[in-house]
């Protein structure tokens, strides 16, 4: 049965898909859902910004997602359906295969990231649900826009 739905959110496209799907399956379940998302730069950022920059950067990133998480949270919280969110400091692929494991997730849904390759290479981005599938221990629904 699936009680606890994590979703990867990074208020792209791609997540709020992945939030509808989780919506749907939330309401099927009686199930609640966590949304998480991680303010940590990526390592390419990480490797290039000075010390100084690299916390301005990442205290930016949680600011913004602060804002940024409000609007899924009411919007959950209309459909009726027990909600809750983080913002964690860690890789965003470790840090949702970390979580749903602590909190005991049935289930992990995110969107795909299709990215290009120079994407992937400069931003480090694309991999993460790749790095999800590979390691969680729950099942993992990859949503398509």
């Amino acid at each position: 049965m699936i009680t606890k739905i994590l979703v990867a959110y990074d208020n792209g496209s791609k997540a709020k898909k992945a939030l509808e799907t989780a919506i749907e399956i939330a309401k099927g379940n009686k199930a609640g859902i966590y949304l998480l998302t991680s303010a940590k730069m990526t390592d390419f950022i990480s490797s290039v910004a000075s010390p100084e920059m690299l916390k301005d950067l990442e205290e930016k990133s949680r600011d913004y997602f602060v804002e940024a998480l409000k609007e899924p949270v009411e919007r959950v919280k209309k459909e009726g359906i027990p909600v809750s969110s983080v913002i964690l400091q860690e890789r965003p692929g470790e840090a949702i295969v970390r979580y749903a494991e602590e909190e005991g997730m049935d289930l992990i849904v995110m969107g795909s990231a299709n990215r290009g390759t120079v994407e992937r290479f400069l931003l480090g981005l694309g991999s993460v649900s790749n790095y999800v599938l590979q390691h969680a221990r729950q099942p993992v629904l990859i949503t398509k826009e």
